[in-house]
């Protein structure tokens, strides 16, 4: 049993987390139990997070975040985790720790930060808690053991995408997520959601960190399977590309624009 954290933002336009929703859906498709608690949409105190925790028995709990929020917001979650994850694993991950997660494993008290791209990670992590396995075996892991730092290395990142389920979206209170955010050109009512076309970059700037080198791309089919099923599902029609590097391909982008007219598709959509 799993549980992805989304931690409060202070603010009513939220993005919709895809990080965790991808990660609740590789787990949900190996027959995992996963939940999500909303603290970004529903303004969740940390006090009403501990009891929910009290309440409640997980293998695995998980929070991701960006550095930008670490101290006004993190480090207080983190502490309220640790109070009441009783036998759970507490896994932090995302933008924020990947690149520090000594520093990050010190101050927050956390068992583990999954290191990068974590579908693979996600799953070995859970089956070592329940098989009661070896962490050092898990790759893309970071821990410290009787205060000694530890990286496993990197795991194996997803090559081909479309191998990835969809965002687990019915975890989530999608409905808010849809209505609260709002995109450039969108009109009042219009609903909104975040998708990506691919992961990676071809770049090397400066101020950039990254992991993994390349580019790798959802086929354009997916991508209009998913807008089809969140249009009839939740009455999405504008969406924003979370992708790093949308326009890497001017072929690709006119045939984007030729499956979105053959499938009869109305949207709107901005991209990086």
């Amino acid at each position: 049993k799993v549980l992805f954290i989304i931690h409060d933002l202070y603010q009513d336009d939220n993005r919709f987390p895809l990080g965790p929703a991808y990660l609740a859906a590789v787990l949900y498709s190996r027959g995992a139990q996963v939940e999500a608690y909303s603290m970004d949409i529903f303004h969740y105190t940390n006090e009403q997070l501990a009891k929910h925790l009290d309440n409640n028995e997980y293998d695995l709990i998980g929070l991701g975040f960006m550095a930008a929020r670490f101290t006004e917001t993190v480090i207080d979650l983190c502490q309220a985790v640790k109070a009441h994850k009783k036998n759970a694993w507490f896994v932090l991950g995302g933008q924020g720790p990947s690149p520090i997660p000594e520093y990050i494993l010190r101050t927050t008290g956390a068992d583990m930060v999954a290191v990068g791209e974590a579908e693979n990670t996600i799953v070995d992590l859970l089956a070592c808690k329940i098989n009661n396995g070896d962490l050092a075996q898990v790759k893309g892991i970071a821990y410290l053991a009787q205060g000694e730092f530890h990286y496993t290395g990197q795991n194996k990142f997803v090559v081909k995408l479309d191998e990835i389920p969809f965002p687990l979206w019915e975890i989530f209170p999608l409905k808010e997520y849809a209505a609260s955010n709002k995109l450039f050109n969108q009109s009042p009512g219009e609903k909104s959601l975040m998708m990506i076309n691919g992961r990676g970059c071809i770049n090397r700037c400066n101020f950039c960190y990254r992991l993994e080198k390349g580019i790798r791309f959802r086929s354009i089919g997916k991508i209009i399977e998913e807008m089809k099923i969140l249009q009839d599902r939740y009455g999405v029609n504008c969406y924003f590309f979370e992708d790093e590097l949308f326009v890497f391909s001017k072929k690709r982008l006119l045939e984007f624009e030729q499956a979105l007219t053959d499938a009869a598709l109305k949207i709107k959509f901005s991209c990086n």
